[in-house]
């Protein structure tokens, strides 16, 4: 790559040989020049340089995007070649220079306006350069490019990029006419002192569009997180719901456990639902109110990536809870193993017991009873059988006494 004196040098080769005309051979002719003027002063003096009839309009010229250009602090090159890069991106509110392919060589009695094409003004293109360039000016030109919309535009090595027009002045006097200085005193574009150009608003707001994006990622990622967190919660609440009903089947209706179910859902689902949305407003409220309705874009894109964060969140947290849930039965599994098989004492069987063990205990009352009353039987019979003894004891007591 040649040095910037050898471009230079290189420069003024082209240059120097045709210095500025100072003599009008149409002097007769005033005011802007029409196509068949400017292909003359281009026949007689080179002004134009190279020249394309293509490119000729009915009162100017179209100039095309060079072999140069300055974007976000870097001096680059383009070229014809295959290998070569043949096209300039300018990003969203970022500044470019760009070298045109022409050399203007314009007499000293002619100036040259130029401004961007509407074409590309349309596209979101802003002309920033100054419009006029003087009489006797020789050399590329460099022109300022800023883009305002809020996407990317190329332009294409060789492509017109700007359209200029050509004026007549009051005739040239040498020595009573100020003249432009021949070779001018900065001929390449690293001679403009640009080397820190740079777009505030894409350096500035750029950032903070950065940061902003990093915080919707941010968001979206606690989003993502909570809601799989939540959905898992719910999937174990639903476990334990379930094997609690199937635990007391007798007891616990199933309604209540669909219900119960039903109701956990719809308060998950509602929190997070009532977090979207409020993130969602405050996205774009956000966006609106510190960046301006330029970047309005930006917030629309934010919201789209909530949402699908959003959807994928819920996505990803079902099937997670569907897996810990799955995890967490497989893991009771052993413990509820007798359950599953329906060994287990439910309310009928306690029942059922319950009228065996009062049937057991009628018949042990009624067994009471009869023994009681054998035993009271057997109390009046020794009572019998002690009176009886006692009158025959006293019988024998008579009886011995009446002997005596």
């Amino acid at each position: 790559m040649p040095s910037l004196s050898e471009k230079r040098a290189k420069l003024l080769e082209e240059i120097e040989p045709l210095k500025p005309s100072e003599i009008d051979p149409h002097s007769n002719i005033h005011g802007v020049l029409l196509s068949d003027e400017i292909d003359f002063y281009v026949g007689q003096f080179k002004m134009i340089d190279p020249f394309v009839p293509q490119r000729l309009k009915a009162a100017g010229y179209e100039l095309t995007v060079g072999d140069e250009y300055f974007l976000g602090g870097e001096y680059l090159t383009l070229g014809d070649r295959s290998s070569d890069k043949k096209r300039v991106t300018i990003p969203p509110f970022e500044v470019a220079v760009i070298k045109t392919k022409e050399i203007i060589r314009l007499p000293r009695y002619i100036i040259a306006r130029w401004n961007i094409k509407v074409s590309h003004a349309y596209s979101g293109l802003l002309w920033v350069g100054g419009p006029q360039v003087d009489p006797g000016w020789s050399g590329h030109l460099f022109c300022p490019i800023y883009n305002l919309s809020d996407k990317a535009v190329t332009l294409d090595v060789g492509e017109p990029i700007a359209l200029m027009d050509f004026v007549k002045t009051t005739p040239f006097q040498k020595g009573v006419s100020k003249e432009y200085n021949f070779p001018p005193k900065r001929l390449i574009l690293e001679e403009y002192g640009i080397d820190d150009l740079r777009s505030a608003l894409f350096t500035t707001a750029g950032k903070k569009l950065q940061e902003f994006e990093e915080e919707i990622n941010k968001l979206g990622t606690r989003f993502m997180t909570y809601t799989q967190i939540s959905f898992a919660i719910f999937a174990l609440v639903i476990s334990l719901v379930a094997i609690s009903s199937k635990v007391g089947a007798e007891n616990i209706a199933l309604s209540t456990s669909i219900w119960s179910g039903i109701t956990i859902f719809a308060s998950v689902a509602a929190v997070l639902i009532a977090i979207f949305s409020y993130v969602d407003k405050r996205v774009g409220r956000l966006v609106y109110e510190q960046y301006g309705k330029i970047l309005g874009s930006r917030a629309a894109e934010g919201k789209r990536f909530l949402r699908k964060a959003w959807l994928a969140g819920i996505s990803l947290s079902m099937l997670f809870a569907i897996a810990g849930g799955w995890a967490a039965y497989q893991a009771v599994y052993p413990s509820v193993k007798d359950l599953r098989q329906q060994r287990v004492i439910t309310k009928s069987d306690l029942d059922g017991m319950g009228a065996n063990v009062s049937a057991n205990l009628d018949q042990l009352a009624a067994r009471v009873d009869r023994i009681e009353n054998s035993r009271l039987a057997t109390i009046d019979d020794l009572e019998k059988m002690r009176t009886t003894l006692d009158m025959k004891i006293q019988a024998l007591k008579s009886r011995s006494r009446k002997t005596d």
